[in-house]
């Protein structure tokens, strides 16, 4: 979940970032939470022109299928050895609430903005690197819309790491 929240929290921070190739896309500043972690109640208002500020909450779903593969490392000193891979189908809820004044756009927004900045690889190759890759979000889906708003983005993806025991040098 740190990767996630280092992730997030460049991006939501009430600045503005380029995006691929849209040039300073403002993103409001939320709050982030992760499984069941507390939302603040009411959530506070905030530096988002003129928006209350979102909360965002990453709940994951759990690996959906696994399966692993052996992969020659390439370059350095391990260059020809085999390692064992492990691959995980999984699953993401990215839960956008926001409340008080301006609600249905704030949630809105910060819900568009996820779904954009998730769909994106070339804002998500550092997930990758870190092995969470191949990101599909869903279109945001508004749940609830009356004394708060809750939106429902959802990812799939791919986890790959090393099988640490199961290494050889027989190419």
């Amino acid at each position: 979940m740190k990767l996630w929240q280092e992730f997030l929290a460049r991006y939501f921070d009430g600045g503005t970032h380029n995006v691929g190739a849209a040039q300073n896309v403002q993103f409001p500043a939320a709050e982030l939470h992760f499984q069941q972690s507390a939302v603040s109640q009411p959530l506070p208002a905030g530096p988002n022109l003129g928006l209350a500020t979102p909360a965002i909450t990453l709940v994951w779903t759990g690996a959906r299928h696994r399966w692993t593969a052996w992969e020659a490392l390439a370059g350095g000193q391990y260059a020809g050895t085999r390692q064992e891979i492990c691959y995980e189908r999984v699953a993401w809820n990215f839960w956008v609430r926001a409340s008080s004044a301006n609600m249905r756009a704030t949630c809105k927004l910060a819900a568009d903005r996820l779904a954009g900045l998730l769909g994106n690889r070339g804002e998500t190759h550092a997930l990758g690197a870190k092995g969470v890759c191949r990101l599909k979000p869903s279109a945001p889906v508004a749940i609830q819309e009356t004394d708060y708003v809750l939106r429902l983005v959802t990812c799939a993806g791919t986890l790959r790491y090393p099988i640490l025991s199961q290494v050889t040098s027989d190419v």
